[in-house]
This record gives structure tokens, C-alpha cells and sequence, in this order.
């Protein structure tokens, strides 16, 4: 079962079939709390490369797949479709391109590598301040409930560009700890739940 309805006859997404649920994701998530500007965790960058033509073509998603994983890849194909017309920023940092080079396979590494060096900034100001925080987070009390330094890093790095949302698929480590992260300014959200967020009011660029 996928997150939306395909209506083959009309050849598109339906995302609501009643007035009243339309409404009631409108009141869970109101437009203000749309994510601005999401910095993207390296397994979602992962993510947007190895299911490219499913995000970005809307190809099918490959049978026998994982549900959380075939949900947020459906979650980023929703995103990505009408991202070209929404006033949201995606970034990355130079943290994520220092992970993506551990990627073992060579051709899969550089892949990795040409996208994210397109959400990674120039050496600004503003950049080499959030790599420079990200790396203060690493031993800070806000972060300590995440057990992997390389997560601290990350969100410190997110906080630094002033990112309003961290988005990962990492519900393990990150995501169930996300309650002991409050003290920072930032939002934790997997690729379904930034989809749900923008899902009520996703016909505004449509």
C-alpha cells in the first residue's frame, strides 16, 4: 500500500478523496509549518540517487521493497514533483561529501558525489561557520542523546545553514531520539512526514 492513490484512468495522484480529510491535514499541518529550508542526512541523498528515475521519472517502484523504504521513496517523488515550483531550499554540507566518499563502489560513490556537491555550497562565511559548529555539537549536551558523533555533527552542521528541518530515514538512531533534541532549532523528519507537511497545500504549485 503506497502513501497516495494512482488513478490510472485519470493518469495522476489523487491525494485526498474527501473534503473533510483534506481539511483535517490542513488544521494537523498548517501551511506555516511547511520545512523552508531541509537539509538532507546522506542516507536520503542515498536514497535520491539509487531510486533516481522513481523520484525524479515517477517510475515505478521496484517490487518486493521494503514498506518504510518504498514509502519514503514515494514521499521524495511527491517532494521533488513539485519542488521545481515551491519556495523550499535543499542543502547538504561538506560533512556529507566527506561520508558519500567512504561509498565503496566507485561508480555509485561518484554518482553519490555529483549530487551532493550540487546541495553543498561554496566556502561562505555562513558555510564554514555550520562546519565549525556541527564539529562543537559533536561533544555538546544537546546533541549526546544520539549515539553516532557523525549525526551530531550533521545536525550541527544543518543548524549552522540555517536549516528549519533535518530530514532522514534514520529512525533508529535519529529519529527515536529526536524528543531529546528539542533545545535545538531544528525539525527531525523522515521523507514521509516532510511529504505530510506539504501534502494539504501540495495544489498551490501543482
Amino acid at each position: 500500500m503506497g502513501l497516495e492513490h494512482w488513478d490510472s484512468a485519470r493518469g495522476r495522484w489523487v491525494l485526498y478523496r474527501s473534503q473533510a480529510q483534506h481539511s483535517l491535514d490542513c488544521e494537523q499541518h498548517p501551511f506555516e509549518a511547511i520545512p523552508r529550508r531541509v537539509f538532507l542526512d546522506t542516507n536520503v541523498v542515498n536514497l535520491l540517487v539509487k531510486y533516481s528515475e522513481q523520484v525524479f521519472e515517477q517510475a515505478w517502484l521496484p517490487a518486493g521493497l521494503d514498506v518504510t523504504r518504498a514509502h519514503d521513496v514515494e514521499a521524495l517523488m511527491h517532494v521533488f514533483h513539485i519542488g521545481g515550483r515551491a519556495p523550499w531550499e535543499i542543502v547538504a554540507s561538506r560533512k556529507t561529501l566527506s561520508e558519500i566518499g567512504e561509498t565503496p563502489e566507485p561508480a555509485v560513490r561518484d554518482r553519490l558525489l555529483d549530487y551532493a556537491g550540487e546541495l553543498v555550497g561554496l566556502p561562505t562565511e555562513d558555510v564554514v561557520y555550520a562546519a565549525n559548529l556541527g564539529r562543537r555539537l559533536i561533544d555538546s549536551p544537546f546533541t549526546e542523546a544520539l549515539p553516532d558523533p557523525a549525526d551530531r555533527e550533521l545536525i550541527g552542521n544543518a543548524v549552522g545553514l540555517g536549516c528549519d528541518v533535518f530530514c532522514t530515514c534514520d529512525r533508529r538512531t535519529i529519529v527515536r531520539k529526536r524528543e531529546h533534541l528539542r533545545q535545538l532549532p531544528i525539525r527531525i523528519l523522515t521523507p514521509a512526514e516532510w511529504w505530510a507537511h506539504i501534502k494539504p497545500w501540495a495544489a498551490l504549485w501543482g
